[in-house]
């Protein structure tokens, strides 16, 4: 089986991340993967980057920088791939893909397959998206969405949550199935009492875009109380977005700037996170949420809201701590909880491992994927 994986994307995270993990570990079950990235001008030379990585690994890649309102002539060129390598099967990844590889199938290669994995939605549904009292978007976006499930032969999820997401919003009118990501750790150096990583005593960290959806107000309303108790705390924030200068003016009013330190985009947080004492990831929405594997790998704590996707990823009392969506006073006193227990923090952490261990490695990733490649009729 060999098969084109496409992302049409303009930032390297989650999905970009999950694709390096995944393509080179199917080689060992008969499966070839080439990656087409189809990027805009702007973030080329990140991309050129990322998939410089990937072609290392044995994954052959190749980098398609799209012209504004070109999704016609992208499609146009992604099809003469295909024929030229003689590949039938296209599998897509985040909606610019599915919409490229609709036209594609409609205007130029009536016989292609395509395969989706949806790793989102649009952020304003997430942001209040509430799995038993949710309602329809009815928006462009929504109908559109609707269309290309027409176009798509198979389609498959990261998580749960999403899968939910997609049935509940009346988008799919079957529950696709979904397997979660796995990742590996590169070899990273790990120094006594954390080093240059460790800026506070205790530490607290998060990861993650910053965005609204991302909860970031709601962890720096915490932070007051938390201080009241361990007044030498520091909280890294890593990551960028378009709340940050938000939350950098919340961190001033507050009076905070020794105690919120925004380190900006980390390609490589692993460090930060081993070296903290607490992972706090106050989202209103995961699709899966990456963050969270990495904290349990790194036996680090986490302390999360309870909402999708974390809750099937995340275990409260076992593998981390989960608080009700919104509730700064709970998560403060979980924070606090956490660091004056640390045999309880070590047991989450422990627990935590294990859970890594038996279900998000890669290869458990690889070994579900490969077998849900070969059950279908493509």
């Amino acid at each position: 089986m060999r098969i084109l994986h496409v992302i049409y994307t303009h930032g390297v995270g989650g999905a970009e991340k999950y694709l390096k993990h995944l393509l080179p570990g199917l080689k060992a079950y008969g499966i070839d993967c080439d990656l087409m990235v189809i990027c805009t001008p702007k973030t080329e030379i990140t991309f050129a980057d990322y998939c410089k990585k990937v072609n290392a690994l044995g994954i052959k890649t190749t980098l398609l920088v799209a012209e504004k309102y070109g999704i016609l002539n992208t499609a146009k060129k992604v099809n003469r791939y295909l024929k030229e390598q003689q590949i039938n099967i296209v599998h897509t990844h985040l909606f610019h893909a599915d919409l490229m590889a609709a036209v594609l199938k409609t205007f130029f290669n009536k016989k292609t397959r395509i395969i989706s994995t949806k790793h989102g939605y649009q952020e304003k549904v997430l942001q209040q998206y509430d799995p038993v009292n949710f309602k329809k978007p009815g928006d462009l976006y929504y109908y559109i969405t609707r269309f290309l499930l027409r176009k798509i032969d198979v389609n498959i999820a990261v998580s749960k949550a999403m899968a939910d997401l997609y049935f509940n919003l009346g988008i799919s009118k079957t529950q696709f199935p979904y397997i979660h990501h796995g990742i590996t750790f590169p070899e990273f150096d790990k120094p006594v009492n954390g080093g240059i990583y460790r800026q506070g005593n205790p530490q607290l960290i998060t990861v993650g875009r910053i965005e609204t959806i991302k909860g970031h107000h709601f962890l720096i309303d915490a932070m007051p109380a938390v201080l009241k108790v361990f007044p030498e705390a520091r909280l890294l924030v890593l990551g960028e977005g378009n709340e940050k200068a938000s939350c950098q003016e919340q961190v001033a009013k507050a009076g905070l700037q020794n105690h919120v330190i925004f380190m900006g985009f980390v390609q490589q947080p692993y460090q930060y996170i081993n070296s903290s004492d607490i992972v706090i990831q106050p989202s209103f929405f995961e699709s899966f949420g990456l963050v969270f594997i990495e904290g349990l790998a790194l036996k680090t704590p986490i302390i999360a809201f309870d909402v999708p996707a974390g809750n099937e990823i995340l275990e409260h009392d076992k593998t981390a701590l989960l608080v009700p969506k919104g509730d700064t006073g709970a998560l403060a006193e979980k924070i606090i909880y956490l660091l004056k227990n640390p045999e309880v923090a070590k047991q989450i952490a422990d627990n935590a491992y294990e859970k890594y261990k038996n279900d998000f490695t890669t290869e458990a990733m690889v070994k579900k994927m490969a077998a849900w490649y070969k059950s279908l009729s493509l």
